[in-house]
C-alpha cells in the first residue's frame, strides 16, 4: 500500500482501519458531524443504528483530517454526481467507509478513487442462490464446489470484493455485479469493468486481517491524463454512470434486496 506509479501489486491508501463503533468514545464527539450527517443519523428507525452511524462518520472525519485535510469539524463532504460522497476542497484525497454491526472499516489514499466492504463473518444459509443472480458463472461453479462449511466465508469474500470494486467507481449496485469477475479468493487482482463503452481498471485486494469479519478493498486507476483536466473525472463519472444506469435498471431493485 504505497504511493507512487501504479502498479497491479498495490493499492495506494495511507489509512486502512477499523474501528469499532459499540461503545461511547466516538459518539462523545458528535459535535463534529455536519447538519447534513445529524439529519441522516436521525432518520435510522432503531438507536443502535443511529449510533453506529454517528461513530462511523465521526472516525471518518478523524481519518480525512489525519490527512491534513482541515479540522474534522470543518470538513466539506459533497454527493458526487453518481452519489459517491467526496471532499470538494481536497478533491486529491479519496476515501471510503464501509459498516457492518458494531465494525466499520476506512481507507484513505492520495491516489485513485477507494471502495471498501466489511461483512460481519457469519453463516449466509441463502448463498448459492444469491449467488446465482449476483456471481458469474465461474465464481457460482467455484462456490458450488466447496464444502458447505466453507461456503459462508468464501460467499462473503467475493461479494465484499465485488462491492469494493463498485464503490471504488462509485456506481454500487447500478452495476449487475455478475457482470464482474472478481474471484473467491482474498487475493490481489486486476479488474477491467466495462461500463459505458469503456474499461474502468480496478485493482482490488482483501483488507487487513480482523478476526470475525471479511472485508476487501479497491482502487480505481483512472488515467492519468484524466486526473489533470478540471471537472473531467466527475464528467466521465457521470457519462459512465448514465449508461450504467440506464442497462442496469430493470434488474436494480432485485439486485439491492439480494444484498446480504
Amino acid at each position: 500500500m504505497n504511493r507512487g506509479a501504479p502498479s497491479a501489486a498495490e493499492i495506494d491508501t495511507a489509512v486502512c482501519r477499523y474501528v469499532e463503533l459499540d461503545g461511547p468514545a466516538l459518539r462523545t464527539q458528535a459535535a463534529l458531524l455536519s447538519p447534513q450527517e445529524r439529519e441522516r443519523a436521525g432518520r435510522l428507525r432503531f438507536p443502535v443504528d443511529r449510533d453506529r452511524f454517528v461513530a462511523a462518520h465521526i472516525a471518518l472525519r478523524l481519518a480525512l483530517a489525519e490527512q491534513g485535510a482541515q479540522q474534522a469539524d470543518a470538513l466539506r463532504l459533497a454527493d458526487g454526481p453518481l452519489g459517491k460522497p467526496w471532499l470538494p476542497d481536497h478533491p486529491r484525497i479519496h476515501f471510503s467507509l464501509s459498516h457492518s454491526r458494531g465494525v466499520a472499516l476506512i481507507a484513505v489514499g492520495h491516489r485513485g478513487p477507494l471502495g471498501v466492504d466489511v461483512e460481519y463473518l457469519r453463516p449466509v444459509p441463502d448463498a448459492l442462490a444469491v449467488a446465482e443472480r449476483c456471481f458469474t458463472l465461474h465464481e457460482n461453479r467455484a462456490l458450488r464446489s466447496l464444502p458447505p462449511r466453507r461456503r459462508g466465508r468464501a460467499f462473503l469474500t467475493c461479494w465484499t470484493r465485488k462491492e469494493a470494486c463498485l464503490k471504488a467507481i462509485g456506481l454500487g449496485l447500478r452495476l449487475d455485479p455478475s457482470t464482474i469477475e472478481v474471484g473467491l479468493e482474498a487475493t490481489l487482482r486486476r479488474i477491467d469493468i466495462p461500463v459505458g463503452g469503456h474499461l474502468l481498471r480496478v485493482v482490488v485486494g482483501p483488507a487487513p486481517a480482523r478476526s470475525g469479519s471479511v472485508a476487501s478493498l479497491a482502487e480505481w486507476r483512472i488515467p492519468q491524463p484524466l486526473l489533470q483536466v478540471p471537472g473531467a473525472l466527475a464528467q466521465a463519472a457521470r457519462a459512465f454512470g448514465d449508461a450504467a444506469a440506464y442497462a442496469a435498471a430493470p434488474s436494480r431493485q432485485r439486485l439491492q434486496e439480494a444484498a446480504p
